[in-house]
């Protein structure tokens, strides 16, 4: 028996393979200056980043997993992170007012949401990271917060948080192609299908999240949620789109299906962001005023555990694999 467990052991020293890491989640504390590190297996913190003053909110990772790069919203730079020695390499100035970043699937270009400043407009840079230098701009409405790249790449979509709107824009051309006004503030949420067919955004003010056939770039279904929507998540299955109501603290899920809702979680601190973990169990949300992430079990839709991490979680990003 003991030569039988010996033999899969040793092909596997002999072939290079190895068990898969487990996937990690930075979450960024904006007022403990700090990066946490959570094990999605374990769902415990095993890491601490410093990352400086400044206010650290926003983070996103490159798609090649070695760094994060975060945004802070007082000093209005940008940080960037040693995924793996957990350290942060150096600080940056791209925009004049960043709020939000997103990389191009390819990872050459990042993608500054900048908001109006007095050196800069209510605009997507576009800044090539091979040659450090911005090589494009393209002004949206006001408050750009969160991008979203289509299936194939090509388009992104930016949320508008003040005008309520998803203004869509060409990355080749670098022009704005279409517009969808809801008029909804407080807008920022978005999440495309895996299929690419349709776009799910959070309107706001207007409480209740939109569906956008993204083939016409026309609303084509509402479902009306019980308080202003921040963020939409889907779950990986793509069956269900989690919601965050940050001032009522709740997370409301609708079933994509038929797209009614289906449970309300209670949170305990506005809740912010959400991220699925890896194997599809649990969503990962972060309670901002209550210094915590929750835990949320995908298969009955309740929470069943907190993570404590620093003060006020917002950011969080998944390190790709």
């Amino acid at each position: 028996m003991a030569r039988l467990m010996v033999l899969p052991l040793l092909a596997a020293l002999l072939t290079g393979a190895s068990p898969a890491a487990a996937a990690t989640l930075f979450i960024t504390n904006t007022k403990s200056d700090s990066v946490s590190v959570i094990d999605t297996d374990t769902l415990e913190v095993v890491g601490t980043i410093p990352v400086g003053k400044g206010k650290p909110n926003r983070i996103v990772f490159h798609p090649d997993g070695k760094t994060a790069w975060v945004v802070y919203d007082k000093s209005h730079d940008l940080g960037v992170i040693d995924a793996e020695g957990r350290k942060l390499l150096r600080r940056v100035k791209i925009g004049g007012n960043p709020y939000n970043l997103a990389f191009t699937p390819d990872g050459r270009h990042l993608l500054v949401l900048d908001w109006s400043s007095d050196t800069s407009n209510d605009e997507v840079i576009f800044y090539d990271l091979k040659a450090e230098k911005i090589d494009g701009r393209v002004e949206v409405s006001t408050w750009p917060a969160h991008g979203v790249f289509s299936r194939d790449g090509k388009l992104v979509y930016v949320s508008g948080e003040t005008a309520g709107d998803v203004t869509i824009i060409d990355v080749t051309t670098r022009t704005t192609v279409g517009r969808v006004v809801h008029g909804g503030g407080d807008a920022m949420g978005l999440a495309v299908t895996t299929d690419g067919k349709t776009l799910y955004a959070a309107a706001g003010e207007n409480k209740a999240i939109l569906k956008i056939d993204t083939a016409t770039n026309k609303i084509v279904g509402e479902t009306p949620l019980p308080g202003v929507v921040h963020e939409a998540t889907l779950t990986l299955d793509g069956k269900y789109l989690y919601t965050t109501l940050r001032k009522i603290n709740k997370i409301v899920v609708v079933r994509t299906a038929d797209d009614k809702i289906v449970a309300t979680i209670p949170q305990k601190g506005f809740p912010d962001l959400v991220t699925m973990e890896p194997t599809g169990r649990h969503a990962l949300v972060t309670n901002r005023w209550a210094d915590l992430v929750s835990v949320i079990d995908l298969t009955s839709h309740t929470q069943v555990r907190t993570i404590p991490v620093g003060k006020a979680p917002h950011g969080m990003a998944l390190r790709p694999r």
